[in-house]
């Protein structure tokens, strides 16, 4: 096992900077998930822990080692690609022993080891089928058995599940959840896929712009965004964020429920709306409602309610989310239902 460490790590393509002083600490032995939409740099991250797109300046460590003249087939460390990078002509036998020849590990020792991470992801019927002869997920396992085999200290993912169905990714995340906690070793994954990375991350990096823009757990990520960023990225559908006077607000849309006339009173935050969609999602339903200038999503059990339907929906206030001007976390005022009619009011 190992931790990673980024000290003031930057990284430029000629005049474009992709990554600047970061300072990134990759706990030891989770499975950590390096999080964003394209371009934002995770990617970049992985390449210069495994040595294959090195950092322009700063330090990368690995328990406490500094990486920067150690070769990348020294670093102790596995990739899994996209792509799977496959060898076709080689059986699966053959791929998955390919590192371990390079090495001169012993014919028996190899042997033995191929087998067994064969068994492991059951593949012992498949050792000598070719690449072609296996479905998506068969030759995702051969891709992950040959990472397995060189035993490092580290596993680096790149979008490794992005080529599959959506059946078939779901089965293999499980797949990853217990690999991991069978190894115990650091895994280091890269999505672009905020679902994915809360079914199988012990800790999230979410980056944006080739910056931090949180890090924690999925729970603490998911319930206490730190910024307006967080809060739209992680969670389907997105948070619901709208504008005051000075910064804004939001909600997630599970937390709004639809009340009756009677119920709604000037100690709650509540809303009158109109259904403009209703998508029937089988267990539950997303309502898109417009209220006054703007739309919200709701995500409800309530199957009732009708396109073109005026209702009233309310959020509890320990729901809300405040954010400045900025779209930097803050602290919630304290009578919310007074402050926000006041806030609404001045930018009507």
């Amino acid at each position: 096992m190992a931790e990673i460490k980024f000290e003031n790590v930057s990284k430029s393509f000629g005049k474009t900077t992709v990554i600047e002083n970061m300072n990134l600490t990759l706990p030891d032995g989770k499975f950590t998930v390096l999080l964003g939409p394209s371009g934002c740099g995770k990617t970049t991250l992985l390449r210069m822990i495994a040595g294959i797109g090195p950092e322009s300046s700063g330090t990368v460590y690995m328990n406490g080692k500094d990486l920067k003249n150690v070769p990348p087939g020294e670093r102790d460390i596995a990739m899994v690609f996209q792509s799977y990078a496959l060898y076709p002509t080689m059986s699966v036998r053959e791929n998955i022993e390919f590192c371990l020849k390079n090495n001169k590990i012993p014919k028996a020792e190899r042997k033995k080891r191929v087998e067994a991470v064969a068994k492991r992801v059951d593949l012992t019927d498949y050792l000598d089928r070719k690449p072609s002869q296996l479905s998506g997920g068969q030759r995702q396992r051969v891709a992950l058995a040959r990472a397995m085999v060189k035993e490092p200290q580290v596993f680096l993912m790149d979008e490794p599940l992005s080529n599959l169905d959506a059946k078939l990714r779901a089965s293999m995340r499980s797949e990853l959840i217990q690999l991991h906690n069978k190894l115990k070793t650091t895994f280091i994954y890269v999505t672009h896929d905020q679902i994915e990375s809360m079914a199988m991350a012990d800790y999230i990096v979410l980056l944006n712009h080739g910056k931090i823009m949180q890090q924690d757990t999925p729970e603490e990520i998911y319930n206490n965004p730190a910024n307006v960023f967080t809060a739209q990225f992680i969670g389907t559908p997105a948070t619901n964020i709208l504008p005051l006077h000075n910064g804004c607000y939001g909600f997630r849309p599970e937390k709004a429920y639809f009340i009756s006339k009677d119920a709604a009173n000037f100690e709650q935050y509540w809303k009158k709306g109109t259904i403009l969609t209703r998508e029937m999602l089988g267990s539950e339903v997303h309502y898109q409602i417009q209220t006054g200038n703007h739309t919200v999503m709701m995500k409800s059990t309530d199957f009732n309610h009708k396109v073109g339907e005026n209702i009233l929906f309310a959020v509890s206030t320990d729901n809300l989310y405040f954010f400045d001007s900025d779209g930097n976390r803050v602290t919630a005022p304290e009578n919310i239902p007074e402050y926000l009619k006041m806030e609404e009011t001045q930018i009507e």
